[in-house]
């Protein structure tokens, strides 16, 4: 075999090396982010603290690389990352350390008690691998390089970059389409490992070919490097940091307001991947000349969705933010390739890259939280990259101006002929206008026409906060909460996200304020289950797994007592305000709220010591996939009575949980029944929901279905011999439940 052919094989190595490793990162972050949703809820905000941790991971791998290469020879880089692998395996085996960091929990702002776990347990295995990318570059930049072939050799490295994003977004989509529905998170562990070591393998492989063809003792270039200025590193990391955050924020925005799916967390993750992919491929630059008037298209349209609150129809809305997201990754990501130093500096501009990375996951995850009361990090970061515009195709704009008028003005008139279809509110025109504006500005070349458009920008969201009748607005790690007054009657209603967590009355009347409403009328299926068991047996003790309002509670007699067990301790502070909900002061029976996850709560609950359990926890619209697994039933089945009674809440527009917990139920010795109450004419005071109910006693089971509420629902016994393998703590497949 010649030298050229050895070459060319390793050539191929290297790829499969960049796409394996990055691959197996994602496979780790997911694997993690899979295990810790359960701890706190399946809240959004574990996902954006994870992507933070791992961010903030690859800025640590980015500058450990970048001293190796500037300070070792290749044999002794080959050498310290064989270290660095096997040392990470050993102290660190794949899975969470939870006994490092279980008395944290409740002492630590949650976020942290993420990122310590994080840190804890797969944190140093992700950093080895992390370092490879700009090790990978490196080497490959060094194979035939000489004064002739640097351009090529930047070209064979940042073509390597390409390879690394195209296995990132493969194992984006192999996970929950493919490894999470057939893989538990033991063989997820497993398959990871030895991913790990593949990675290792191939590592080492590239290492020594990189040693074997180097005479220099430490990795000289061929022409002296010169180097980075700050400006130009601080450039490359706000060009990374603006889509970075606008990720996060396009994350949190889609599975709280728009369609609360878990799977979705994936999405943005991956369209953000992909404009890697595009921009550092070969002729993936062949467009950029038409990058800024794209970019500001998107910038305006993006704006016009949030500020006018369009969040229907739901996947149009979607792709349409996804698109916007995609075309602004592209054009500031392009400006990074088309500003790329020679093959010697690249470790360099990977750090400055990731250090943006992480400033803007940083800021989403842990600043906003705690500087913000409602979710403002999501137009700040389209603020800010209208500001960035003039960094997008520099030099290249001005003799496309028609094009620059015309794409926008055929956007507002487009708009224009929409708006009626998608109730758009006038004030969401404004975003219209400072499109236009910075157009105007562009055409004009005016320096400052990006923060101009930013503050106007800024203005249009601010305003239409002002146009909603909140009275009350919080914000926790679980997401935002608003105190809302109706408009059209005597009505409070607790919202988070787009999701109604609750409703009441408002009066002067106690009688009249306990009315329960919203999904917990009495004349639906909630207001049957107590109907039906107070029929066979007095009803002592009831356990409610999700606060809200504390609805429930209106069904409380006297003698009774009802323990409600919410997660989040700023649910509990309004339900308790009597100046805006008044369910726990007006219950006529006993009533106490345990601060804490529901299972975890549940389980120091004595055995046989509730009646009624019913399971109302929601994390936006979606149950907690950890409150449906066969541990989750066996608990519950321990801290009920013999004829107790599980009341489950599965309402989903999404989501199907009716065949999820159907095969629980026939795993269990559970008898069910499905009540859907979706016929509720728009003046009712009820809302269209979905229950089941579970017992164990045919007779609990047989008072419920003999004592409907309303002639427009009835119960429907479940399927007995389900197909399908009931979820369990270490399987849960997400998609398994989308709705066909």
């Amino acid at each position: 075999m010649t030298a050229l052919h050895i070459e060319r094989l390793f050539a191929a190595v290297s790829v499969a090396a960049a796409f394996a490793a990055s691959a197996c990162l994602f496979l780790i972050e997911l694997f993690a982010g899979k295990q810790l949703l359960p701890r706190f809820g399946g809240a959004p905000g574990v996902w954006i603290t994870c992507l933070a941790f791992f961010q903030l991971v690859l800025v640590a791998a980015y500058c450990h690389a970048d001293r190796l290469i500037r300070s070792w020879s290749p044999r002794s880089q080959v050498g310290l990352q064989a270290m660095l692998f096997t040392v990470a395996a050993i102290v660190a085996p794949l899975g969470l350390g939870a006994a490092l960091t279980e008395g944290m929990q409740g002492q630590l702002p949650v976020p942290l008690v993420v990122l310590l776990m994080l840190a804890a347990s797969i944190g140093p295995a992700f950093f080895a691998v992390a370092t490879l990318a700009p090790l990978f570059g490196h080497w490959r930049s060094r194979w035939g390089q000489d004064a002739a072939a640097g351009e090529a050799a930047a070209d064979r490295a940042y073509g390597l970059y390409a390879a690394g994003n195209a296995g990132s977004f493969a194992a984006l989509v192999a996970y929950p389409l493919v490894i999470e529905p057939v893989a538990g998170l033991t063989s997820q562990a497993e398959l990871v490992a030895r991913l790990y070591a593949v990675v290792a393998v191939l590592m080492v492989a590239c290492g020594w070919f990189t040693a074997t063809r180097s005479r220099d003792a430490v990795m000289t270039p061929a022409h002296p490097p010169c180097p980075v200025g700050w400006p130009i590193w601080l450039r490359w990391a706000a060009l990374a940091a603006v889509p970075a955050s606008w990720l996060s924020g396009l994350t949190t925005y889609a599975t709280v307001e728009v369609a609360p799916i878990p799977l979705l967390w994936v999405v943005p993750l991956a369209v953000y991947l992909v404009s890697f992919v595009v921009v550092f491929s070969p002729g993936g630059r062949q467009l950029r000349s038409l990058e800024r008037p794209a970019v500001m298209a998107a910038v305006g349209f993006a704006a016009w969705l949030l500020a006018g609150n369009v969040e229907q129809p739901t996947w149009p809305v979607l792709i349409a933010h996804l698109t916007a997201f995609f075309v602004v990754c592209v054009g500031l990501h392009g400006v990074l390739v088309d500003e790329r130093p020679p093959a010697d500096q690249l470790s360099s501009m990977y750090l400055a890259m990731a250090a943006g990375g992480a400033c803007g996951g940083l800021f989403n995850a842990v600043v906003a939280p705690a500087v913000f009361d409602a979710h403002h990090e999501f137009p700040l970061a389209i603020a800010l990259a209208a500001a960035l515009l003039p960094a997008a195709g520099a030099g290249r704009w001005h003799s496309n101006r028609w094009l620059i008028l015309a794409g926008p003005a055929a956007i507002a008139a487009a708009l224009a002929v929409l708006a009626p279809w998608l109730a758009v509110p006038r004030w969401a025109w404004l975003a219209v206008l400072a499109v236009l504006l910075a157009v105007v500005m562009a055409v004009l070349r005016r320096a400052e026409r990006g923060l101009v458009v930013a503050a106007v920008l800024i203005v249009t969201f601010f305003m239409g906060e002002t146009f909603q009748q909140v009275i009350h607005r919080s914000r926790t790690f679980f997401g935002v909460l608003r105190v809302c007054d109706a408009a059209n009657g005597p009505s409070r209603t607790l919202v988070h996200g787009g999701i109604t967590h609750g409703v009441q009355l408002v009066s002067d009347d106690p009688e009249r304020r306990r009315i329960p409403l919203s999904y917990y009328a009495e004349s639906g299926p909630l207001g049957s289950v107590f109907r039906g068991l107070e029929t066979v047996r007095p009803i002592r003790r009831v356990g409610v797994a999700g606060l809200g309002v504390g609805t429930v509670a209106a069904y409380a007699e006297p003698e009774q007592e009802f323990v409600f067990y919410e997660i989040d301790p700023e649910v509990v502070r309004i339900a308790h305000n009597p100046d805006w909900f008044t369910f726990l002061a007006d219950c006529r029976g006993d009533v106490r709220v345990v601060v804490d996850d529901a299972r975890l709560a549940l389980a120091r609950e004595p055995d046989a010591s509730l009646d009624l359990l019913v399971v109302d926890a929601f994390t936006g619209d979606s149950v907690p996939t950890h409150l449906l697994t066969r541990e989750a039933f066996s608990l519950y089945g321990r801290v009920l009575a013999p004829d107790g009674v599980i009341a489950l809440h599965v309402s989903n527009k999404y989501l199907d949980f009716v065949p999820v917990v159907e095969r629980l139920a026939a795993d269990g010795g559970w008898m069910a029944l499905r009540g859907l109450d979706g016929d509720v004419p728009a003046e009712f005071a009820r809302s269209p929901s979905e229950w089941m109910v579970l017992s164990r006693s045919l007779e609990g089971i047989k008072a419920i279905y003999a004592a409907p509420t309303s002639d427009r629902w009835q119960w429907q016994p479940c399927a007995e011999e389900p197909s399908g393998r009931p979820w369990t703590d270490d399987h849960t497949a997400v998609a398994e439940a989308l709705r066909r």
